[in-house]
């Protein structure tokens, strides 16, 4: 993701100003850490770092529970009838259903010595604070494309598990594209469901949107401009490529940058009901904040006849990965056919959803089990059942159709998203709730925390949940590659 680091610390900078303005206690400004003053300020910023919260709008809601009506069906066609005709009512079909607003949030903290020693070239608690709403942005977006609550209960869902009907897969190995179809074939279907009018964007990596800007050299006219994307302004000051006047967003959580470590299976002959004389193939792959990684090599395991018929239970343990937000784990039963089974955290929470800091296990669901290091950091997974019936509540729909990104990082597999943003007609609707409401209109809240010995210690906090409203004018494509 160093392309996006640079990108957002070069927009950072320009608000840094700003930041050490709202912590300052000069004369006309105000006291310092004002937590109302700051929050403007932060919120201000977030369009400035990320253009994906730039084009999502916010939606206002004072309670845990957001409700909102699902369109299902349009009212029956047939308008047309006699003069005198009794005019018939036709109503629309909807759902009733809602989302459960989720804590994201992050401590950070600048002692008094570090303040004072570093004044003459650095604000330190300035810089503190822009580190950590860094961090914080790139949280959000992890859990916009990619959060999966039914895997892990203090996530919401993103993108990766809300877009079922438009769920393109391609080979493991990935496909290279040859043509603009891919692009249009996406846009077709969003049209297709009157997705005209709607705001809508392309995440992409900068080298699948290298490609595809070669690939307009065989374009006779693009949009007037030979050989080139056209551009759009969006809200914080982006101006990004676009195709047929759709915003792409280059974003480094679609293309893989790392390769899961060495993964071992070890077989027990009692505790779980996988059936006997079977032999299953494995990738897991890791979730990080570059998206879905390169898996594992592929690994086997026979459960053999060992006088236990139906009790194996067979056990994955890896090296945890720096950064991981959660596994994803691909089982088959032939060797190079692996598919989708399992998604699991990849930290160990305790009662009240704080990362366990101490060895410990925890039951993902009936059929799955996790262990922990010392750091909370999953180390182990356990599957107590047949490890090729994909999990029905994190693994839903198509998605037991995703297979694993294999080969090699110069060259991987990528993930290509197209999002309607519309609120009742797309995946445009984010429910959010703070203490300055709707009169800051922002998804991120500041809040200056008691002073403890010699540490300024402060908090950014999120509540917020991404709705469903209609998936089908969304889409995604598993496993293209740029080269």
């Amino acid at each position: 993701m160093p392309d996006l680091i640079r990108q957002y610390n070069r927009l950072a900078g320009e608000n840094k100003s700003l930041v050490q303005k709202a912590l300052s206690s000069a004369t006309g400004v105000g006291e310092a850490l004002i937590p109302q003053h700051l929050e403007q300020v932060i919120t201000n910023a977030l369009p400035r770092l990320s253009p994906t919260l730039a084009m999502i709008e916010p939606k206002f809601d004072n309670q845990k529970y957001h409700e909102f009506n699902r369109l299902v069906s349009l009212p029956d066609a047939g308008g047309a009838m006699g003069e005198g005709a009794t005019t018939p009512t036709y109503n629309p079909n909807f759902s009733r259903t809602g989302v459960f607003m989720k804590v994201v949030r992050r401590k950070g903290a600048t002692t008094d010595f570090l303040k004072d020693s570093s004044k003459k070239n650095v604000d330190a608690a300035a810089t503190n604070i822009e580190a950590n709403m860094l961090a914080h942005v790139f949280d959000l977006e992890n859990y916009l494309l990619y959060g999966n609550k039914d895997a892990n209960q203090y996530e919401f869902d993103g993108l990766d598990k809300f877009i079922q009907s438009n769920r393109i897969n391609m080979a493991s190995g990935g496909v290279v594209p040859t043509s603009l179809k891919t692009l249009d074939d996406l846009i077709d279907i969003n049209l297709d469901y009157q997705g005209s009018s709607h705001k809508k964007a392309i995440y992409m990596s900068p080298y699948m949107l290298s490609k595809f800007s070669q690939l307009l050299t065989n374009v006779r006219l693009v949009q007037g401009i030979v050989g080139q994307m056209s551009a759009v302004d969006v809200p914080g000051g982006w101006r990004l490529n676009a195709y047929r006047d759709i915003p792409i967003v280059v974003s480094s959580a679609c293309r893989p940058k790392s390769k899961m470590g060495t993964v071992t299976p070890i077989l027990a002959n009692a505790g779980g009901t996988i059936p006997d004389s079977k032999t299953y193939y494995f990738r897991v792959a890791a979730m990080t904040r570059d998206g879905e990684q390169l898996s594992c090599e592929q690994i086997s395991q026979a459960t053999g006849t060992e006088g236990n018929p139906n009790e194996h239970k067979i056990e994955l343990t890896f090296s945890p990965v720096v950064g991981a937000f959660r596994y994803k784990i691909y089982v088959g039963t032939e060797t190079g056919e692996t598919f989708l089974c399992r998604i699991v955290p990849a930290f160990v929470y305790d009662t009240n959803g704080t990362i366990l800091k101490e060895v410990a296990s925890n039951a993902i669901n009936v059929n799955t089990v996790v262990t922990s290091n010392s750091n909370g950091q999953v180390v182990s997974v356990l599957l107590k059942t047949d490890p090729s019936i994909a999990d029905s509540l994190a693994v839903v729909g198509k998605m037991v159709e995703d297979r694993p990104f294999v080969g090699t990082l110069d060259n991987p597999p990528e993930y290509i998203f197209f999002w309607d943003l519309d609120e009742y007609q797309g995946i445009g609707r984010l429910a959010y709730t703070n203490e300055g409401g709707s009169r800051f209109g922002g998804l991120v809240s500041f809040e200056d925390l008691a002073k403890t010995d010699d540490y300024l210690p402060f908090m950014l906090k999120t509540y917020c949940a991404l709705a469903d409203s209609f998936e089908k004018t969304s889409s995604i494509v598993r496993g293209l590659k740029a080269a």
